[in-house]
């Protein structure tokens, strides 16, 4: 195995008068001979953050974080441009940033998802990733997102607002936000062929289409209002994951999880949904995709990661998920979309949703077909989130999500786990105290080249 270490220090002690950029991450490189049946080599970087892209933080967790937190551009991943000398630009963005998990809120006596923003005016934004083959690969810049002129937020919405997820925002002291009407939770991006970028959120879910140059949001689709309003009943936090364009334009958007219809249906659906979009005429259509139902306890626990298009049926997909004996999985698969049926308007015998159906009653729907391609943890993959992935000559690019560098423990008279503990006006119940600390998980670029053509590995 061949190791490169960049000459770039944790923290380079550069005047502003050089020129030369402050590292807040450094650029590691690793190419990786591997004994894989599918791959051949791994090319493997650390993305490089420079300090410019350093969020400020002086909260009640900042000794943990003495120059800022890092962004984190690895909720999504399209090729831009193949440059001259071969090096290559992508499209990343950010979810809506740093945030850690806290207890359930108590909101007029029931039990409320929450979260805590560290950095609660953060906005939301797209960047571009160069990668210098067998060198480095480095956050070139960041573009903040916008709607109607003004800065959009990573703040939940309002309760009732179309989207809103019901998670109550709290700030590091466990005082309530306020909610915020242009909030998003961006996660995929691709490009159109008129270069435009369109992005998925897990909040709505909402399909937005994106000017490249501005950050502005030119269209922006929610359940109800351009998209089946049958997906706002996704998870809170598990909206849209991945999204993918076609050759032929049209637009695919992945339902992270199972859709929690009436409260009664994540933990046994069978499947979750991709929306189908057809930008020009507005139509859509639902299709299933199969999850692995047998390798998870329970099926909500399975979330898929990104999509990307190979053709105009053809896409690749992350399905990850911690399975039954607790080990993470972060799986690549070929799917196949041509024979699918359109299930919006499906109904069980009973007449309910699809998502209510066993699995003797879905076969009589043609779902997705897949056929799996390779799972990343037998390349060595350790990161938890698998949330972008892109196609390269010769291979696949897959990008993690560090959550900005932050993970949160509790301690208190209940031990360490979250559920045995609620936030009751700015306290936490049974003595907790919530800590934010700094990770070491990296933000990490891996550039996969397979032994064969994509075309192989689809169903037959």
């Amino acid at each position: 195995m061949y190791l490169r270490l960049l000459p770039l220090a944790l923290m380079l002690t550069a005047c502003a008068t050089s020129g030369t950029p402050v590292y807040l991450a450094p650029a590691r490189f690793e190419l990786a001979p591997v004994q894989h049946p599918v791959v051949a080599m791994v090319e493997r970087y650390e993305v490089a953050i420079s300090g410019r892209e350093a969020l400020p933080y002086s909260g009640l967790h900042a000794a943990a974080f003495p120059n800022g937190l890092p962004f984190a551009p690895g909720s999504g991943l399209a090729l831009k441009k193949v440059e001259k000398d071969g090096s290559l630009v992508f499209w990343s963005l950010g979810d809506r940033g740093p945030n850690a998990d806290s207890p359930k809120a108590m909101i007029n006596g029931k039990k409320t998802d929450s979260k805590v923003f560290l950095t609660p005016d953060f906005v939301p934004r797209l960047a571009e990733i160069r990668v210098e083959l067998a060198g480095k690969a480095e956050l070139i810049r960041t573009i903040a997102l916008s709607q109607d002129n003004q800065p959009m937020s990573g703040l939940p919405l309002p309760p009732g607002q179309v989207g809103a997820s019901g998670e109550v925002p709290l700030a590091d002291n466990i005082a309530t936000l306020p909610y915020h009407s242009r909030g998003i939770d961006p996660e995929g991006i691709a490009v159109d062929k008129q270069g435009k970028l369109w992005i998925v959120d897990e909040y709505g879910p909402f399909l937005a289409q994106v000017d490249p140059e501005s950050g502005k949001l030119l269209r922006k689709l929610a359940p109800g209002q351009g998209l089946p309003a049958e997906i706002g009943a996704r998870q809170p936090n598990r909206g849209f994951e991945g999204v993918a364009v076609t050759p032929n334009g049209k637009v695919y958007a992945a339902v992270q999880s199972t859709l929690d219809l009436d409260g009664k249906t994540k933990n046994s659906a069978q499947f979750t949904r991709i929306v189908e979009l057809d930008p020009v005429s507005g139509a859509t259509r639902q299709l299933a995709y199969p999850i692995d139902v047998d390798a998870y306890k329970k099926t909500s626990d399975a979330k898929l990661g990104d999509l990307v298009a190979i053709s105009d049926t053809q896409l690749l997909l992350i399905e990850q998920g911690k399975d039954k004996s607790g080990k993470m999985r972060n799986v690549i698969y070929a799917i196949d979309i041509a024979q699918a049926d359109d299930i919006g308007a499906r109904k069980t015998r009973e007449g309910k949703a699809l998502e209510y159906a066993g699995a003797d009653e879905i076969k009589a729907t043609r779902l997705i077909r897949k056929q799996k391609v390779l799972d990343l943890r037998d390349l060595g993959w350790t990161a938890e989130k698998a949330e972008g992935l892109a196609l390269i000559e010769g291979g696949l690019a897959v990008i993690n999500d560090n959550d900005f560098g932050l993970s949160a423990v509790i301690n208190g008279d209940k031990g360490q786990d979250m559920d045995d503990y609620t936030v009751n006006g700015n306290q936490i119940s049974n003595k907790g105290q919530l800590t934010v600390k700094a990770s070491a998980e990296a933000t990490q670029l891996w550039l996969l080249h397979l032994k064969q053509p994509l075309s192989k590995y689809f169903p037959k």
